[in-house]
């Protein structure tokens, strides 16, 4: 989950990380002290307070140590999740292309849009799980659980990992043989 920083609150910091393995067991789940000033605790979405990312707040984990901490648990993995990029650049971390399966990204999860339909656009989590799965995550009104999130995407993955990796292989066989 993310807290606005700046005088606007519209650059997001990172305030929890949660990680999930492929059965839905937490390995990690965290605030994160941010050592900013925080100027929108988007509360209403993030479920974030400020008493959970405070300095004093022995709970919470410095940034470094959950870089850390995530990157470690990561290593030799294949990372599920959605929108990603948006995670792994609040982490400060990165991993490989080939390892990483977003469900914001993935092709039959996304929206055609514009004239001729030609441009992807992503889709909310909330209404790809709901759509796919009949699973309610990110009720309005109530805060996201970042735990709950990870769950569903995992969830999401499971339900089209099949196709999803054949696609992966035929991609990477064409790669492989100077087709792309």
């Amino acid at each position: 989950e993310m807290v606005g920083i700046g005088t606007d609150g519209v650059k997001s910091a990172l305030a929890r990380a949660s990680v999930t393995n492929w059965d839905g067991e937490v390995l990690l789940d965290t605030f994160v002290r941010v050592p900013e000033r925080v100027t929108d605790f988007r509360t209403h979405v993030s479920g974030v307070r400020s008493k959970d990312i405070h300095a004093k707040n022995e709970d919470a984990m410095d940034h470094e140590e959950c870089r850390l901490k995530v990157g470690e648990l990561l290593m030799g993995k294949i990372l599920v999740g959605h929108a990603l990029k948006n995670d792994l650049s609040a982490l400060m971390i990165s991993h490989p292309r080939s390892e990483i399966r977003d469900t914001a990204r993935y092709k039959p999860f996304m929206r055609a849009t514009g004239r001729s339909g030609g441009k992807l656009r992503p889709r909310k989590l909330r209404d790809l799980v709901y759509e796919n799965l009949g699973m309610r995550i990110q009720v309005e009104g109530e805060a996201h659980c970042s735990i709950d999130d990870a769950r569903a995407s995992m969830e999401l993955f499971k339900y089209a990992r099949s196709r999803w990796e054949k696609e992966l292989e035929k991609g990477n066989k064409g790669i492989k043989r100077g087709k792309k």
